[in-house]
């Protein structure tokens, strides 16, 4: 009696588990529909008046009605087919079903003939193969534009890039209204003056340095870490957790670009080429520790299997397995970061971070554009030569 006990309780079990998985999925539906129609209602409702009056309004009615409509919206959607929830959750599920959507079957030929029922049985019976059906059912789902949901993407793709528009006011007539002062700005930047050229050298020098510093002081750091980033190398619930946290703290910092870093160093030790070595130091750590395990990630298993098998430890695994398989990319990689830190070298010295950046951003200021069009111009030299050198060697490497 234990036994069939113990099998009705676990089938009452995974029974319960179905029915949560089914109502959290239709949650989810429901949740994704509610939020996609208000964001239409709420961008549509915002270019209309924008159109109409020429001020733009989010939200023309109190927000609580905002929220009704959109759920009462998406349980009429939810009931009349696959929607935009539907299609969102069977894509990042992998499961093509969905609740309240049909799905269409069409006839598909197969080779053989069909035959009565009473032979298909007898010729089971004598255990001889029974003849093939002729046509098989199988699903099949209308084109998209053929669709309420497909449409509705379409919608929103047209309200999204209106409310653009009208948000950051584009305007390409400005272009050409503008354009004569324009003309005489470029006019001045095409004649550098080359009496800052010394001047000029020297702080550009420091820029290269900057880049330079910066990206051998990452190269340790990012190539330790990189190996805790490694999926396939973080092994044990230890593994686990350092893996989590090195690549949340690295997306943390990579998110927050270079020229913001700049500014906190700025205001930590003051203004110069140090706080710029630190930004760019910062940024190269979190940018190599991504490109680093994602080569770590995408190395050859069978080398590793092989120098295990032999016995080898994990220091000779490391050693005459991965190593071999990582130093090349992991010298293009980070001559890539160099020449990405040279150029960003001169946008942090425009907030003070040091290099030909802050001299070209004092000339800006009281509109010396021959100077800025000589700043630009040792700019422009410079990363052409390290990005042409980066490039035959990190060719050379590969």
């Amino acid at each position: 009696m234990a036994q069939p006990l113990r099998s009705g309780a676990g089938g009452g079990l995974v029974r319960t588990a179905a029915r949560v998985t089914r109502a959290w999925r239709r949650l989810c539906i429901f949740s994704v529909d509610a939020a996609f129609l208000a964001y239409l209602f709420v961008m549509g409702s915002f270019v209309v008046t924008r159109i109409a009056s020429g001020t733009g309004v989010y939200i023309p009615i109190p927000g609580g009605f905002v929220v009704l409509l959109a759920i009462a919206a998406a349980a009429v959607w939810g009931s009349l087919g696959a929607s935009v929830g539907c299609r969102l959750v069977e894509f990042l599920s992998g499961r093509p079903s969905a609740p309240g959507g049909k799905v269409r079957t069409r006839r598909v030929p197969l080779e053989g003939r069909g035959a009565p029922l009473g032979e298909s049985v007898r010729t089971r019976a004598l255990g001889r193969p029974g003849p093939q059906p002729t046509e098989a059912s199988v699903p099949s789902r209308s084109p998209w534009y053929r669709t309420l949901w497909g449409w509705s993407i379409v919608v929103a793709i047209v309200v999204t890039l209106a409310a653009a528009t009208a948000i950051t006011r584009v305007d390409f007539s400005r272009l050409a209204q503008s354009f004569p002062d324009a003309a005489k700005i470029l006019r001045r930047l095409l004649h550098p003056d080359p009496s800052i050229l010394g001047e000029v050298v020297l702080l550009t020098l420091v820029t290269v340095f900057m880049g330079l510093m910066a990206t051998l002081l990452a190269i340790p750091v990012a190539a330790l870490l990189s190996f805790l980033a490694a999926r396939n190398l973080a092994r044990g619930p230890v593994g686990s957790l350092l893996y989590t946290v090195v690549r949340a703290a690295a997306s943390i910092v990579r998110s927050i670009e270079p020229i913001i870093w700049a500014i906190v160093f700025v205001i930590w030790v003051r203004p110069g080429p140090f706080p710029g070595v630190l930004a760019l130091f910062v940024c190269s750590i979190a940018d190599l520790v991504k490109l680093y395990s994602e080569q770590l990630e995408s190395i050859d298993p069978g080398p590793t299997e092989a120098v295990t098998a032999v016995g080898g430890r994990r220091l000779q695994v490391l050693l005459y397995s991965i190593v071999p398989q990582i130093i090349n990319p992991y010298l293009s990689f980070t001559l890539y970061r160099w020449d990405i830190n040279v150029r960003m070298g001169t946008v942090i010295g425009m907030v003070g971070g040091g290099g030909i950046g802050m001299l070209l951003m004092q000339y800006v200021r009281v509109n010396e554009w021959e100077e800025v069009g000589m700043c630009l111009l040792a700019i422009i030299a410079v990363v052409w030569s390290i990005d042409t050198l980066s490039a035959r060697l990190r060719e050379r490497l590969s």
